[in-house]
């Protein structure tokens, strides 16, 4: 009798424990998914889409407006409104952290952790207020909005780059191209240089941050068309310097400080859209509304979206016609910022997402901002594409951006 006594306890308590896990199955899978802040500190890699579903969303699945509230937790209300109007997401993957970024920018992150101070504009220095940045992501662990965009702002990864051939596609409220533009643009940064001479800081101009040339380049009635831009290292200082060139006129002027409002060749982009917010941040607020995870552009795509003469790949597909990319979107750890403007602006606000330590990208560290007309509603998104990997630098690469207006259905798209 005890013998029988002993197995029906043993049953019961067999019975009893899967019945826990059919009611409760949340609290039981989700006590093995580390923390936004464990994934930063590097104790635990960041979890997959399926880890975080419950199984209900893998690898490969699409994600369209009938199932997309199976992932409603991990995206943005644009990136919602935005399949409700028919894009379709393909769940792709993370890659490991330590893919990236180059091993020398890792290192001498960890090399400079804990160093950086900031001043109340989000100038970043090294250890006293003064003293350039030499390089690496300043703030692993960012305490507020200020931080968050002094890493956007000091963390880039390259001395200097050019990205060329470019093309601005416009897409109409149907999804259909009606106009290319092709351009050239050109950064080279003066401080904080890492690896090409001269290392830390130009001599002479220990005051610039960067400087940039961007160049249409088609059609005929925009080629000539360009711009020159001067960023400071502190753009509270000293505010950008521009010029821009009118080949019509063979006349060069200066840029007013609204210039930045002004779309691109009719296009959705104003020039501070581009990498997010590409401002003068002295001229907006921020303030760190939290950490979490989300579903952004897996950071390696199966194939390079473009080929080797820049035209877009056969293989991509699209959605509403040729209007919405089909791209994979995997989870990463994101810090979300809300920009408000200090100066009379078009827009009422910002929304920016950005990547966190150890997941930081080379270039357009704000993968997504999300854009709000001046009363508040939702106008417009600013998207950052991932592409192939580049195993020469050993990190990840960007492949261009899309812009669509929520509220005209029409898009911008920038390869």
């Amino acid at each position: 009798m005890e013998e029988l006594h002993r197995k029906n306890s043993l049953f019961l308590m067999i019975v009893t424990t899967a019945l826990l896990v059919l009611t409760f199955p949340g609290p039981m899978m989700g006590a093995d998914i580390p923390s936004v802040m464990d994934v930063i500190k590097e104790k635990a890699p960041v979890p997959a889409i399926e880890d975080l579903t419950g199984g209900k969303v893998k690898i490969g699945d699409l994600i369209d407006k009938n199932n997309v509230d199976l992932v409603k937790e991990y995206v943005s209300a644009g990136i919602h409104e935005a399949i409700r109007q028919g894009m379709v997401m393909r769940i792709g993957q993370q890659i490991p952290r330590e893919m990236h970024v180059p091993d020398w920018f890792r290192n001498m992150t960890k090399k400079n952790k804990g160093k950086a101070v900031i001043d109340e504009n989000g100038t970043c220095y090294y250890e006293k207020m003064g003293v350039l940045w030499p390089g690496g992501l300043p703030f692993l662990e960012p305490r507020n909005g200020l931080e968050v965009l002094a890493n956007v702002k000091y963390g880039v990864v390259p001395d200097d780059f050019r990205n060329y051939p470019n093309m601005m596609i416009l897409i109409d409220s149907k999804g259909k191209p009606y106009k290319t533009i092709g351009m050239d643009h050109r950064i080279m940064y003066f401080t904080s240089r890492k690896t090409l001479p001269p290392i830390g800081a130009i001599p002479g101009y220990e005051e610039v941050g960067w400087k940039k040339i961007s160049v249409m380049t088609s059609p005929h009635e925009l080629k000539g068309l360009g711009q020159y831009n001067v960023r400071y290292y502190d753009d509270s200082k000293y505010y950008d310097t521009g010029f821009a060139y009118l080949p019509a006129f063979k006349r060069t002027i200066r840029i007013s400080s609204t210039t930045w409002q002004d779309n691109i060749g009719g296009s959705d982009l104003t020039y501070g859209d581009g990498q997010g917010l590409q401002e003068p941040y002295s001229d907006w607020s921020f303030e760190l509304v939290g950490v979490q995870y989300m579903l952004l552009p897996e950071p390696k795509s199966p194939f390079p979206v473009l080929d080797e003469k820049g035209r877009i790949d056969k293989r991509l597909e699209f959605d509403i016609n040729k209007k919405y990319p089909r791209l994979g979107w995997a989870i990463w750890p994101v810090w979300v910022v809300e920009a408000t403007p200090r100066i009379k602006h078009i827009y009422g606000k910002k929304i920016l997402h950005v990547p966190a330590w150890p997941y930081w990208t080379p270039l357009a560290q704000i993968k997504l901002a999300e854009i709000y007309d001046k009363q508040m509603k939702l106008w417009k998104f600013y998207l950052a594409m991932m592409g192939d990997y580049n195993v020469t630098e050993k990190c990840v690469t960007d492949w261009g951006l899309f812009l669509p207006d929520l509220q005209t259905g029409h898009m911008s798209q920038y390869w």
